[in-house]
């Protein structure tokens, strides 16, 4: 995707476009797997500060086009794309050696029978195992 393609994207989403927006989102395309807020403060120790990353990662959440993962590290990751729970979504694998968090490409059905009475709010399904690099 290049820079037209972000702008595009950060209009469609509503937000405001601006130079680090636009590299955030640049990084997240770039990368393999799923960022931790301590991954990004490094990546953009000399553009962002803790509160402007906090604010643009939370309008990029809420705005879809990145996706919080729980992988129970007790740090929350990000991954480009939209949450898992619109349309079929997707399962995260995590390395148990490395602890790296990746999206799974292929779409799996996430369509849980809760008791009655019972309302689901989100669904997360994580593979654990050892990655490729590991």
């Amino acid at each position: 995707m290049k820079k037209e393609g972000y702008e595009r994207l950060l209009k469609q989403k509503g937000l405001k476009k601006t130079k680090v927006r636009i590299a955030l989102i640049q990084h997240f395309i770039n990368m393999e797997h799923a960022q931790s807020y301590n991954d990004l403060q490094a990546a953009f120790v000399e553009e962002l500060d803790k509160s402007t990353l906090y604010r643009n990662l939370a309008s990029f959440e809420q705005a879809g086009i990145i996706h919080r993962i729980d992988d129970h590290s007790g740090m929350a990751k990000y991954a480009f794309g939209e949450s898992p729970m619109k349309g079929n979504g997707h399962a995260h694998f995590v390395c148990e050696c490395c602890e790296t968090v990746y999206c799974m490409e292929e779409s799996i059905p996430i369509q849980p029978i809760v008791p009655k009475g019972f309302q689901t709010n989100q669904v997360q399904t994580i593979v654990k195992g050892i990655c490729a690099n590991c």
